[in-house]
């Protein structure tokens, strides 16, 4: 039986902001022909929503050609002060629920982080990327703003909301972030951009503020720890058979235990990145071990001890007092005679669907155990690995192709079941060990993207911009198939 009954009833319109128009007070301005697309009533008060502000408003006909592009237009009254000012032809979408009375404009996407301590990068190294996710909002019709916990004002139920201005500071060439006030956005999509920083008590408070006390949809809202993702994982039995032999690191007899079972294993911060204090270790003798690590200058350590109690006195300050996991090695398979990875950029699209946005291999440098770029790593398109190391096409129906796109589906989506969470892009790093079996390296809840890259055609970097703003206004309601997801 039909559920639609229960769902509001809701038409849709893309508009572009007109701005102030008119003499009367509390009104809306609409061409005559929106007025009957939306279902309205010429001087029918209704409730008028962007963000959290609701205003009461009376409807008024307007006699406008619209923009040059023939699209309707929406002007508002001077005296509606509280309503954003937003650019003008800025584009939006207008929803008015018959049900409920409220015609919303947006959808407002605001994007959560932290100020750099250097006052002439305002947003850091993220600065770029942000810039591009806000330039980005023509593509969605929606508005879209960066904010710092310290520019929400609770009292007011309000958010000093920042913009990149037009043109870049002429002397350092750095954007221009132009402060906007606005009111509580319809989603948040987090760009906390370090652990450190999701740690700080302001972080903290806002994120709980505005997700739970407020219960604004918000997506991708913390970094993963690596042993706890494989607690999750493993309770998944599609997942599971795709996780190393996998232990949490409470007494260096774990590690010995690890070391005597698989000869060879890996010792990774459960809250690191970037391959910091991976260290590699191998019997290589009775008694004997082999270790590398990555040092904090980023070059390769290593050295032989000749018993365990020395093996233990070299970790130490390595590991610090970081909670590490101990993991099998899963002895990679090699493309010129390096070991490499296959790294993959899952998103979400418009849908809720998780989708393969990219694709590639990193090759570790010659005699680096680590595949990570900025460790001298090679991006390599994965058709070309494969068919040389395995013989085999990655596009291909079935074999190794197909098994890595179905690892690709499986692995976010039981992510979520198992948090509980949302989560709307994930980087995930994939092996394949020497025998041609699939495993699961890693999932970053925050992976980095660069705006130019040889490896990466300007469609595909677009994709990967446009589908986490295009899954916001899915959680925000702006989509004429949204109602069709709702349970």
């Amino acid at each position: 039986m039909s559920t639609d009954i229960t769902r509001p009833k809701c038409r849709f319109a893309r508009v572009q902001w007109g701005g102030v128009l008119g003499e009367q007070e509390n009104s809306i301005y609409l061409s005559v022909q929106l007025i009957k697309i939306l279902g309205l009533k010429p001087g029918n008060t209704i409730l008028f929503r962007t963000g959290s502000l609701r205003r009461a408003v009376t409807v008024s006909p307007v006699q406008c050609s619209g923009s040059a592009s023939s699209q309707p237009v929406i002007f508002i009254s001077p005296d509606l002060n509280d309503i954003p000012r937003f650019p003008v032809a800025a584009g939006l979408v207008l929803k008015y629920c018959e049900t409920d009375g409220i015609l919303s404009a947006g959808p407002l996407i605001g994007l959560l982080t932290v100020r750099n301590i250097f006052p002439e990068s305002q947003f850091g190294s993220q600065e770029p990327l942000l810039t591009a996710l806000v330039n980005s909002a023509p593509g969605i019709y929606g508005f879209i703003y960066v904010f710092c916990p310290e520019d929400i004002d609770w009292d007011m139920s309000c958010i000093t909301g920042y913009v990149p201005a037009p043109d870049p500071d002429p002397e350092s060439g750095a954007p221009v972030w132009v402060p906007l006030r606005m009111p509580m956005p319809d989603v948040i999509y987090d760009r906390i951009p370090t652990r450190s920083a999701e740690a700080r008590p302001e972080v903290t408070e806002a994120k709980t503020g505005l997700a739970v006390r407020l219960g604004i949809p918000y997506f991708n809202p913390m970094f993963l720890d690596k042993w706890e993702t494989h607690q999750i994982l493993e309770k998944c039995p599609e997942v599971a058979c795709y996780l190393p032999p996998t232990r949490l690191v409470e007494t260096p007899d774990h590690i010995r235990h690890y070391l005597d079972f698989y000869g060879s294993v890996f010792l990774k911060p459960s809250s690191g990145s970037l391959g910091r204090r991976i260290i590699n270790i191998r019997t290589i003798g009775a008694g004997h071990y082999k270790f590398r690590y990555r040092s904090r200058e980023r070059e390769t350590v290593e050295g032989i001890v000749c018993d365990f109690k020395a093996l233990v006195d070299v970790l130490k300050p390595v590991m610090g007092k970081k909670t590490f996991i101990v993991q099998k090695d899963l002895h990679l398979a090699e493309y010129e005679d390096c070991p490499f990875d296959i790294r993959v950029l899952a998103q979400k699209d418009k849908w809720g669907n998780w989708r393969r946005t990219k694709i590639y291999v990193r090759k570790a440098d010659t005699g680096n155990f680590l595949s990570n770029i900025s460790d001298g790593g090679k991006a390599l398109p994965i058709s070309t690995v494969l068919e040389k190391v395995f013989n085999t096409d990655f596009r291909a129906r079935d074999g190794l192709g197909e098994e890595i796109r179905r690892v690709i589906q499986l692995i976010p989506s039981a992510l979520e079941k198992g948090t509980g969470l949302t989560w709307g892009e994930l980087g995930l790093d994939l092996g394949i060990d020497r025998e041609g079996k699939v495993w699961l390296i890693e999932i970053n809840s925050k992976p980095f993207r660069v705006l130019v890259s040889k490896n990466s055609t300007s469609k595909i970097i677009e994709r990967s911009l446009m589908r986490p703003l295009e899954f916001a206004k899915l959680l925000a309601g702006f989509y004429r198939h949204h109602g069709d997801l709702i349970p």
